[in-house]
């Protein structure tokens, strides 16, 4: 059985410390490769049953594709055209799910589905496929679909393209911060006994009389390196699961593919709902506003390349702007407006006869060899929880009298995640909302961004300014970021980098005109009190941050267009 790693809000580079030295030590049922949102969700569920979980990540959490999602908690609408009836049918079931253990970052949100003359699918076609959705979520927590006329979808979003508009539809999914529900899960894996280390790599299997039996490590901090020891060794490593798999001697499985997506100002894309949108070769995209900022995605390209090297290139970009364009009338966004990019690789599993990447299944795949070595590949981050469920149980169904498990059944779509203990969430930012308008003199914009970014735990967030009330004040004028948050960011979520912070921990590197270049300094500041970081470490994690702004958008360079602050 599992003993409390780490007590509530206790989450640094201290603790990291510590975590190694048990790593150093210990022995494991389960040793997870991989800290984006598959194997953090597979560690919380091993932890909440018992089992003792050591995680290792060999970037920061959620640094992967977890972060470069559609940030969308969907049932895929468009895989009941290919009949893949069960896949919609778990995802819409997890959906529900994710509503009511993460409330305060996976929330309802209206879609658009516009049809036009000569589309794809009739509305009648349309309205059994909404119909059917709807059935099979049978959801309680998000409204069914409505059909409209055209007037009543130009009364909504004025900019559409309104030649050939037929009418259409408006449906509901959700909308989630990726980064944060990964980050989310993982500290609610070390509060239930998992250890979760960050910037720490898996380099090879270790074995015991043919059997795997744990990882050698290297620190990516300090180089040293070192053997986690473990019962069963769990490979959640997303896009890199085959380089983990090479090391056992077992082939690839992957077909990975690139997605991006780009970022405008809302008022150049002005946006009331998500909107369906059409590519110029048929694909399915979507376009959505997220505050003063839309953004467009995604693309699906086979990718073979390194991927920690993936990010958008001037062909990406382009394809999503002329879908844009195409969508709506006098927008004509072009290089110059956006803003930002983030790029992905989808670690989807190989399958004869799909020609094109979008024909790729998205389901995912267990594969249980050599033995101690579990694989998992595919899947949606919608999915991630039931397919942690589905690994663990048939990880214990293996294994579990081998080894004198007894554990207890799953319990984590019960369980809120990290910030999601309440009921009535829209309720509860209302109220919370005002009450910290009065108390601490913050904007409603910036009192609702804390609760929908920290949930509970912006109470957290706070107590720093309750000793110093200068930390409420924003990170650089504009910025909706609050000092207080780059200090609770290393001392409780574990940010090790600047980026991690601005990338991730906020979402001021994509989602912000001068990509909160105008606010590392002061985060830099404020986190070097807790990482002890001196002036040289402080400008050396600035420079770095820059250069990750710089790659980011250097599609803008490589088109010859000008790369300005904003572009």
């Amino acid at each position: 059985m599992f003993r409390r790693a780490v007590p509530s809000g206790s989450f640094s580079v201290r603790t990291r410390a510590a975590y190694l030295e048990r790593v150093g030590r210990e022995t494991f049922d389960l040793a997870v490769v991989g800290g984006g949102i598959t194997g953090a969700g597979i560690a919380r569920d091993a932890a909440m049953r018992g089992l003792s979980v050591a995680l290792v990540e060999k970037g920061d959490f959620a640094a992967g594709t977890s972060s470069r999602s559609s940030r969308m908690i969907h049932g895929g609408l468009r895989y009941l055209r290919h009949g893949q009836l069960r896949l919609v049918r778990e995802a819409l079931r997890e959906r529900e799910a994710l509503l009511k253990i993460a409330p305060h970052l996976a929330y309802p949100f209206p879609f658009l589905l516009p049809v036009y003359e000569g589309s794809r699918d009739s509305r009648l076609k349309l309205k059994v496929g909404l119909t059917g959705y709807d059935l099979l979520a049978g959801s309680r927590l998000l409204e069914h679909h409505t059909m409209l006329s055209r007037k009543e979808l130009l009364g909504i979003e004025p900019a559409l393209h309104r030649e050939g508009l037929r009418g259409g539809f408006r449906y509901y999914d959700c909308l989630v911060n990726d980064a944060r529900l990964t980050l989310a899960t993982v500290l609610s894996a070390a509060r239930e006994g998992a250890v979760t280390v960050s910037y720490v790599e898996a380099i090879e299997l270790e074995r015991d009389d043919g059997r795997v039996a744990g990882i050698r490590f290297r620190d990516c901090l300090s180089g040293q390196t070192g053997v986690l020891r473990a019962r069963v060794v769990v490979n959640a490593a997303g896009p890199w699961v085959d380089q983990v798999r090479a090391m056992g001697g077992a082939a690839r499985i992957l077909r990975p593919t690139k997605g991006i997506h780009l970022v405008v100002l809302r008022s150049r894309l002005p946006l009331s709902s998500a909107v369906v949108i059409t590519a110029g070769d048929g694909r399915m995209l979507f376009a959505v506003p997220l505050g003063d900022y839309s953004y467009v995605g995604t693309t699906d390209t086979d990718y073979r390349d390194d991927p920690d090297a993936v990010q958008a290139d001037a062909s990406d970009v382009e394809y999503l702007l002329n879908a844009a364009n195409a969508a709506f009338d006098g927008t004509n966004v072009g290089t110059a407006d956006v803003i930002s990019t983030w790029a992905g690789v989808r670690p989807l599993v190989a399958e004869e006869g799909a020609p094109a990447p979008s024909d790729v299944s998205r389901d995912y795949e267990v594969r249980m060899e050599p033995e101690g070595l579990v694989s998992i590949a595919g899947g949606k981050l919608t999915t991630y929880r039931a397919m942690a469920e589905d690994l663990v149980n048939r990880i214990v169904a293996r294994e579990g009298k081998r080894f004198g498990w007894s554990p207890g059944p799953c319990r984590t779509a019960e369980r809120p995640l990290v910030g999601g203990e309440l009921e009535g969430f829209e309720q509860y930012c209302e109220a919370t909302g005002q009450a910290l308008e009065e108390s601490w003199g913050v904007s409603p914009a910036v009192s609702q961004r804390l609760l929908r970014t920290y949930g509970t735990e912006h109470v957290r967030v706070l107590g720093y300014a309750l000793r110093d009330r200068e930390l409420v004040r924003p990170l650089a004028p504009s910025c909706p970021v609050l000092k207080a948050e780059a200090l609770y960011a290393a001392e409780e979520e574990m940010a090790i980098t600047l980026e991690d912070f601005m990338a991730r921990r906020t979402e001021l590197m994509l989602f912000d005109g001068n990509h909160g270049l105008n606010a590392a300094d002061e985060a830099a500041r404020l986190m070097g009190k807790i990482l002890g970081w001196g002036g040289r470490e402080r400008r050396e994690q600035v420079s770095r941050y820059g250069k990750a702004v710089a790659r980011m958008t250097a599609f803008a360079a490589e088109e010859g267009a000008p790369a300005s602050e904003e572009a």
